[in-house]
């Protein structure tokens, strides 16, 4: 089973760097999947690539976060030696990685919330 677990991380680590290069590029079209998702963003195309541009740190930091998650998982199963185990000392960076993730993702969600809100004011007026 931790090999599955291994598997859906990569695939999360790729879909974190991916959306990283769409919104540092600007071809991160806006929608109501994936990116900063907030009243703002999603009422004006320009407010939208402007937040994008201007925070795809968030996604990258949150792509190198869950990188060191499979990573985690991969020495716990060596150390263990058991494919299908890991001690408890493994799991618990796992959760600290992931609290970590979400406080990346709140703090960074709220100041970009702010920013978007400001910017779409402004090019309102």
């Amino acid at each position: 089973m931790l090999f599955v677990l291994i598997v859906l991380l990569i695939w999360s680590v790729r879909l974190c760097f991916s959306t990283y290069w769409d919104a540092k590029n600007g071809r991160l079209k806006r929608n109501y999947q994936i990116g900063i998702k907030t009243r703002w963003t999603i009422a004006s195309d320009e407010t939208w690539e402007y937040i994008h541009r201007k925070y795809a740190f968030v996604f990258l930091g949150s792509g190198i976060l869950v990188a060191l998650m499979p990573v985690d998982v991969a020495v716990g199963m060596i150390t263990t030696r058991d494919i299908n185990n890991m001690d408890m000392i493994w799991w618990w960076i796992l959760l600290g990685l992931a609290v970590l993730l979400v406080a990346w993702l709140v703090i960074c969600g709220i100041i970009a919330n702010l920013d978007a809100r400001k910017h779409y004011l402004e090019s309102q007026s």
